[in-house]
């Protein structure tokens, strides 16, 4: 027997020396059993999130690597940004405001802690 599973079982006991584990006897808490219940009934939910998520995302990654192989072509780049430069400045007036309420934010509770 090596030292190892000897500081284990000296440490821990003999059953997880053995491979079992330890025994804990774990009282089910209502919180416990209401997360448990609330993931039942969401799962179906849940997965239907998911179903949906992976065309959008794999539709992205298609994207990101045709445009990741336009902008490695000198020829097609130009047209590329000209094409990209509007979506990309809506994204930025989009986001601008929501970013800097955050910023914002940060520095009222960081003054009010402060104070």
């Amino acid at each position: 027997m090596s030292t190892y599973t000897k500081n284990l079982i000296a440490e821990n006991g003999a059953l997880l020396g053995l491979g079992f584990g330890r025994v804990h006897a774990h009282a089910a808490t209502p919180l416990k059993h209401a997360k448990n219940v609330a993931l039942f009934l969401l799962a179906p939910f849940i997965g239907l999130a998911y179903l949906l998520a992976f065309p959008l995302i794999g539709i992205a990654m298609l994207a990101w690597v045709a445009a990741k192989a336009v902008m490695k072509n000198e020829k097609a780049r130009p047209v590329a940004l000209v094409i990209a430069a509007p979506v990309i400045a809506l994204a930025f007036v989009t986001v601008g405001p929501i970013v800097a309420l955050g910023a914002l934010a940060s520095t009222a509770v960081k003054a009010v802690l402060k104070a």
